[in-house]
């Protein structure tokens, strides 16, 4: 019993006092940026650069200036025996660079994501759930730009 409690405490101090520390928390520099480029869809630009919310300072000699491009697909994966498309995959890709005060690009990167998504004869929830989607495809698209650029322009 002894044993036992004794090895349990050894253990436990050896663990505690490994060093352990997770990679990527800690005080990482904000990404400031002094122009954004965005083409595309105007409706997913918005979103894209509310939800990037990257710190902005035109007089900053760190700024980057950042550039992207929002493509937006959709082509039919499953077609019925009438040749009625019943199943569709949306791909959404963003192209997008980070550029020095001097126009040379310090970061690219693109990426892309997809999903299959159900058609039916209602049209207009047709559109309302590749809508949803394609926010959702964004949503993912922007967390991994954030962490890329964390990463990379620190």
């Amino acid at each position: 019993m002894i044993n036992k409690f004794l090895l349990v405490i050894i253990i436990s101090s050896l663990l505690t006092h490994c060093g352990f520390t997770p990679i990527y928390t800690g005080n990482s520099k904000q990404v400031i940026i002094s122009k954004s480029e965005i083409i595309g869809d105007k409706d997913l630009a918005f979103n894209l650069e509310q939800k990037l919310n990257f710190k902005k300072d035109e007089k900053s000699l760190n700024a980057y200036v950042f550039k992207a491009q929002i493509y937006d697909t959709a082509e039919s994966s499953l077609v019925d025996s009438r040749g009625i498309s019943t199943e569709e995959i949306i791909k959404l890709t963003v192209s997008y660079q980070f550029q020095d005060k001097n126009g040379v690009v310090i970061y690219q990167d693109a990426i892309t994501k997809d999903k299959r998504v159900s058609v039916t004869d209602n049209l207009s929830n047709n559109i309302l759930v590749k809508n949803n989607e394609k926010r959702l495809l964004l949503d993912s698209i922007i967390q991994n730009i954030l962490f890329k650029s964390r990463v990379s322009l620190n």
